[in-house]
Formats: structure tokens, C-alpha cells, sequence
């Protein structure tokens, strides 16, 4: 019996033993190096852009294929969902945008982030929401805002992108918007789509795919003209030339 009850310890060490999944190895930090320099360059080109809406403002359009907020990924979505209905952001308009962060990554269990803290004068944002009774246009105008994010440098995609971190809740400010529907709808969707919630659901979705664009997408076309209008003799004209060098 004693030999069986030895046994029996034997086979459940040799089980739980396989169920415990092997320590993860560190990586070195060296082996982070490029994709932390993807991310710097990332911001520096947000850095352009920033700089490049305190000349009346600056809109981004987003590409077809990116419009659609992916509900099931957005805490906060779950009535919309349920109702069936999808979102496309359109674009946004950014004004006096700036980026805070610091010139070097913080660590965390051997692995680096990048604490950002995205600020803005006025950020105006196009949607539409596609529904069971046709699609509504819908607006939303956010004033002195933050946002923190953090970039999160990945061995083999680059980064990632956390949108609005819990645990840097305290500094987030979203709270002066002004949200409008378009179209002959209900007052109980009108109300739904009235919800600071799901102003801030888009906002969190339009910026986020903001921040992952490149120069061509955020300073080409129309913006890189509207720059070009500003005659270069004046003060912000030398600016913007020594902006639209730093892009060639």
C-alpha cells in the first residue's frame, strides 16, 4: 500500500509538472532595439503632423478599409452590438496637437513601452452609423483633450498601440464634447448615439489609427497644399518651410 500511495505522488508530480507551462525566456535588450527605433520614428513623424495643425488645423482621412470599429474588440460597445449597428469613421481634424513622451523607453518585466501623452486644442470627428433603418451621419467635436496611450515596441510586427491605459486614467480628459446625429431618426437612437460613451469610442478608434499612419497618409494632398498657402514671407511660412524640409 505505501508503495502504491509513492506511486500515486509520482504520477500527480509528473502531471502537474506538465501542466505548468515553461518560464518565458528574456529576451535581451538589445534584440528590442529596432522595433523601439520604429517606434521613436513613429513619433517623430507625429511630431511633423502635430506641429503642422497649429496652422489652422490639420484632417486626416481614413481608408476605406480601416473605417469600420471592429465592436467586438471595444469594451463599451455591447448596446451597440446588440442593436446591430456598425460604425465607419470618416476622418478627423486635428488642432493644436502635441505629443508628450519621454526620449527613451521605460521597462517593464524586461519588456520596453513607450507613455504617451497625446493633447489637443480641438479634435473634430466624421462617422456614420449604418443601422436597421439606413445610415446616420454622425458628428463629434472634443475640446482641450487628453490622451495617454502607450506604444508597445513588438519583436516581430513593429509595435502595438494601448488605447486610454487604466492604469494612467487620471490623466485623461474627454469631457468637453459636443456630439451631433444627423438624418430623421428616433429619439431613443438619437439618444444612444448622444452618449459620451460612444463619442469616446470613437474617438478612441479614429486616433488609434491615426497614430499608426505614415508621412504620406498624414501630410500629402490637400493638408500639404493648405501648408504651401501660407505666404512664406511671414512667420509661419519660414515655419512650415523648415517643416516641409524636414519631410523631403
Amino acid at each position: 500500500m505505501y508503495r502504491a500511495f509513492l506511486l500515486g505522488i509520482l504520477v500527480t508530480s509528473c502531471l502537474w509538472a506538465q501542466d505548468v507551462p515553461p518560464a518565458e525566456t528574456p529576451v535581451a535588450r538589445d534584440a528590442w532595439e529596432p522595433s523601439i527605433q520604429q517606434v521613436f520614428s513613429q513619433l517623430n513623424t507625429l511630431d511633423l503632423f502635430a506641429a503642422a495643425t497649429n496652422f489652422g488645423g490639420m484632417t486626416v482621412k481614413v481608408p476605406k478599409e480601416l473605417q469600420k470599429i471592429p465592436m467586438q474588440m471595444i469594451e463599451g460597445s455591447e448596446e451597440l452590438r446588440n442593436r446591430g449597428i456598425e460604425i465607419y469613421v470618416k476622418e478627423l481634424k486635428f488642432q493644436d496637437l502635441k505629443f508628450n513622451y519621454d526620449k527613451s523607453p521605460q521597462w517593464t518585466e524586461d519588456k520596453p513601452l513607450v507613455p504617451t501623452l497625446v493633447e489637443f486644442g480641438k479634435l473634430g470627428i466624421s462617422a456614420d452609423a449604418k443601422t436597421k433603418v439606413g445610415t446616420i451621419p454622425l458628428g463629434a467635436m472634443f475640446d482641450n483633450g487628453k490622451m495617454p496611450v502607450e506604444f508597445l515596441p513588438a519583436l516581430e510586427k513593429g509595435y502595438d498601440l494601448k488605447m486610454l491605459p487604466e492604469s494612467r486614467a487620471e490623466e485623461t480628459k474627454l469631457d468637453e464634447v459636443d456630439l451631433k446625429v444627423g438624418g430623421g431618426i428616433t429619439s431613443g437612437i438619437a439618444n444612444l448615439f448622444l452618449s459620451k460613451k460612444v463619442g469616446k469610442l470613437i474617438l478612441q478608434y479614429g486616433v488609434g489609427q491615426t497614430l499608426q499612419m505614415g508621412k504620406g497618409d498624414l501630410l500629402s494632398g490637400d493638408a500639404a497644399s493648405k501648408l504651401l498657402d501660407i505666404p512664406a514671407d511671414s512667420n509661419k511660412g519660414r515655419a512650415v518651410g523648415a517643416l516641409m524640409d524636414l519631410l523631403n
